[in-house]
């Protein structure tokens, strides 16, 4: 008997589908026993004592430690200026006691959006007054080349 290529192209199809349930059954079940294991540790840590979090130490500083402002300021800046998904050329960021305010104003609802969530990322962050407006900025067009003079 002579099988079709399609058949033989439907079969093949069919193995390579229950080889990939296969595997995926067992990387649920490694997931599933690292996650056991992981909620053991966790638990031993807290029954011992040790105040331990589910995430770790990181992010938990000396009593009384407070990140200074100018920092915070320039982590900030440094976040808004490395995002390449983020025009921040008319953004102006202030800090105070931690709290950052975020004015004026960027072209598309997404990056009002975007440079929140990077400035609350940063450390030293206690919130974020996101007061930026939505709208084309003051040096919209002048990024391709455009020039300030007004035409005759």
């Amino acid at each position: 008997m002579t099988r079709t290529t399609t058949g033989h192209a439907a079969d093949e199809f069919r193995d390579v589908a229950r080889d990939a349930l296969k595997l995926g059954g067992r990387c649920v079940g490694a997931a599933r026993d690292w996650l056991g294991e992981k909620r053991e540790e966790f638990n031993l840590g807290r029954a011992a004592g040790a105040g331990v979090s589910a995430h770790g130490y990181r992010g938990i500083g000396p009593r009384g430690y407070r990140r200074d402002d100018a920092r915070v300021r320039e982590d900030v800046c440094d976040a808004l200026t490395e995002s390449d998904a983020l025009d921040a050329s008319n953004i102006d960021v202030s800090v105070q006691d931690g709290v950052v305010k975020l004015s004026g104003s960027v072209p598309h609802r997404l990056m009002k959006r975007l440079a929140e969530d990077l400035a609350d990322a940063c450390t030293g962050v206690r919130d974020v007054d996101n007061a930026l407006r939505v709208g084309p900025s003051a040096t919209a067009g002048f990024a391709s080349g455009a020039t300030a003079e007004p035409l005759a």
